[in-house]
């Protein structure tokens, strides 16, 4: 049974800050433009492949006057659409819906002008070929026209949807229609684009295009590609907007659980959780958004759990706050949901974790934040500085530290709504996904498979047949933000033998940046406000100047073994299987602010390579979450006896003798080398 609709009830802190006041969102917050429908737009660019070929004169035989007419006339239709691409891209939706208005209307008077042609067109010519090709390229090119003007009429309605969804309309709730129904009312005209779109696809893949100029058959063939390619969008729109209305609780409520991680102090799945927020949303509407100190649920938890190793160095028992320790997001993330549930908190359906890289990549996007009652500006550039000197100094009267946070959230919030550049949020979004910066889980089945399409699922890879593999997890146990100083070199060698053996040598080096003068961007706050309850030299050591202590966790092919070590003693190191992996883990040990430390280990893998007459070394490294500032350098060193037939990606060193890559590790990578026996 569908759910009664909630009235919105938007809680972001328990209590108001000593600085600041919590302001909902304004009612004139809107979206101006929405991309859903953005990879529409690459299709307009056929229009050349389609308007350029209208020369009348290489189709029809006759009726010269009618082909230097028609031709201006199809030429100031594409001009116009031309005009309307610009306009989207400049998002200036009226002017773009008046170039797409008068690229029909020169189109159709272009069909008028011709019409009589394609009456007589039995008499005149082979109608199977010239007339039916002119006529497909004129009705694609109107098609092109209508359907840019309905794009925009469906944009323009959908544009206030953002505003709805998260300002919940509380005090018309009853009097408007859901968000879901209207989510519903416009796929219907979603779909009637995209049955025109299926339309110029057929035209465009029937008509003759032997016919025609070289030059412009390849423009066809391009065209044909584009559309094939914009018709699977929409059918992976239509797959999954089920999925979509789940999302929004459209016949059930759909709580979410966003964890707020911080990657300076790194834990598996990206960092510690210092805070989180549940959101309730119903019938498309937030009925509840409440940001919580992690904390405070923790002092609620009755049962008792034991650390695992590495957090055991943290905290005899384990809390919500360190549950995130296995790098397979989706059992970290059961993890907490555990944990939350016993903590006297409510269930929720799907979990996203963040870390304050997104955070600081919209505010470049957006600009500044100021916050009433609050000195200084949120930019990009002093987001983390603030928000770390706030919570570690516990100046706030409030009853939590973390309420610079939950009054930055509104206005951030309101800001993000009514920002302009959505094509720059959009890439930024994949590019933090891309980078392991974002992460989701659902408990539903069908929301877990969208979330795996977008490769936001956290998991580790699955291990593949005789592949190399290398993960190399990191968890702060230093009681610090330290990590964000941390330089790590990943060196990766390995030596395959002429009889397909494999050996790896592990090089990890880590290198504490932390100068004294990264301390100046925090003392304009401590001359203003003091340390709070910490000494100075407690916050500098909070704020990353103390030691960075790291638990490392190393995933390797199953079944590889140790065969030396250095910079650590054997003794040191717990072997163990999990997630279909041998794993070596350690306490890396101090490194100290200015210092270097570095750790080897060697190690053979557990399957051999078969050279019949050839065979493929390949290697795949998974980046851990959240983590920065870390370089790859993968070399290999084949038998003198062995032949490197090609290197994916290119040696980056040219004078090498061996393959040679080093990379910014900044997503996961994958290395395959081609290898054959000399006989």
């Amino acid at each position: 049974m569908k759910q009664k609709k909630k009235k919105s009830g938007i809680k972001l802190s328990p209590l108001g800050g000593r600085f600041f006041d919590i302001k909902p969102p304004k009612d004139g917050s809107r979206l101006p433009f929405n991309t859903k429908y953005k990879g529409f737009w690459r299709f307009f660019w056929i229009a050349l492949a389609i308007f350029a070929i209208l020369n009348i004169s290489n189709i029809f035989m006759r009726g010269r006057d009618v082909a230097v007419t028609s031709q201006d006339t199809a030429m100031a239709g594409y001009d116009y659409l031309n005009k309307a691409i610009a306009s989207l891209e400049k998002q200036d939706l009226k002017e773009a819906n008046l170039m797409f208005k008068s690229a029909e209307i020169k189109f159709t008077e272009l069909s008028k002008d011709t019409e009589h042609l394609f009456l007589k067109g039995d008499s005149l010519f082979d109608k199977g070929t010239y007339l039916e090709t002119a006529r497909k390229l004129l009705e694609s090119g109107i098609s092109v026209a209508q359907i840019g003007q309905k794009l925009i009429v469906l944009q323009k309605e959908a544009s206030d949807i953002p505003r709805i969804f998260v300002s919940g309309y509380a005090e018309t709730a009853g009097e408007i229609p859901s968000l879901t129904t209207i989510i519903k009312e416009e796929n219907e005209k979603f779909k009637e684009i995209s049955a025109d779109t299926v339309k110029i696809q057929n035209n465009l893949t029937t008509l003759n295009s032997s016919i025609l100029p070289t030059d412009l058959q390849e423009k066809i063939k391009k065209g044909q590609e584009q559309i094939a390619s914009i018709i699977a969008v929409i059918r992976e729109v239509n797959l999954n907007f089920q999925v979509l209305l789940k999302l929004l609780g459209d016949n059930t409520p759909h709580t979410y659980l966003v964890l707020f991680q911080n990657n300076h102090e790194l834990r598996a799945t990206g960092g510690f959780i210092g805070s989180y927020m549940l959101i309730d949303v119903n019938d498309g509407l937030i009925t509840k958004m409440e940001a919580k100190d992690v904390y405070e649920s923790d002092g609620q938890l009755t049962e008792i759990v034991l650390s695992p190793p590495g957090i055991d160095k943290v905290s005899e028992r384990l809390f919500m706050r360190d549950a995130n320790y296995s790098t397979d997001f989706p059992e970290s993330a059961e993890r907490i949901m555990w944990f939350l549930e016993h903590s006297r908190q409510p269930s929720v359906d799907t979990v996203i974790a963040i870390d304050q890289t997104l955070v600081e990549g919209i505010l470049e996007l957006t600009g500044p934040l100021t916050l009433e009652h609050f000195p200084f500006q949120i930019k990009a550039d002093n987001f983390n500085k603030l928000m770390s000197y706030y919570i570690e100094s516990k100046i706030s009267e409030s009853s939590t530290p973390k309420q610079l946070l939950f009054d930055f959230i509104p206005v951030f919030q309101e800001k993000l709504l009514s920002m302009e550049n959505l094509t720059g949020l959009a890439k930024l979004i994949k590019e933090k996904i891309t980078s392991r910066h974002i992460q989701a889980y659902s408990k539903d089945a069908d929301i877990q498979r969208l979330i795996e399409r977008f490769d936001m699922d956290g998991r580790i890879i699955k291990p593949e047949n005789k592949t190399d593999f290398l993960s190399v997890i990191s968890t702060n146990i230093g009681g610090n933000k330290s990590d964000e100083y941390i330089k790590t070199n990943i060196e990766h060698h390995t030596d395959i033998t002429r009889s397909g053996f494999i050996s790896d040598q592990l090089a990890i080096t880590k290198t504490h940046t932390w100068e004294e003068k990264n301390f100046d961007d925090w003392k304009t706050m401590i001359e203003r406000y003091g340390t709070g309850e910490a000494s100075l030299e407690t916050l500098k050591f909070i704020l990353g100047g103390g030691r960075n202590l790291d638990y490392m966790k190393i995933y390797v092919p199953k079944d590889s073994q140790i065969t030396a070590v250095e910079g650590i003693s054997l003794e040191d190191i717990s072997v163990g299987e999990e997630l279909g992996y041998t794993f070596f883990e350690f306490n890396f040990g101090e490194v100290n602010a200015g210092e270097s430390k570095t750790v080897k280990i060697s190690y053979d893998l557990p399957f051999i390579l078969s050279f019949f007459p050839s065979d493929n070394y390949k290697f795949i490294a998974q980046k851990q979450a959240g983590a920065e500032n870390q370089i790859l350098k993968k070399t290999l060193l084949a038998d003198e006896y062995l032949d490197i037939i090609k290197t994916f990606p290119s040696s980056t060193d040219w004078f090498s003798i061996m393959p040679i890559v080093e990379t910014a590790f900044d997503r996961n990578q994958i290395f395959v080398t081609a290898l054959k026996k000399e006989f």
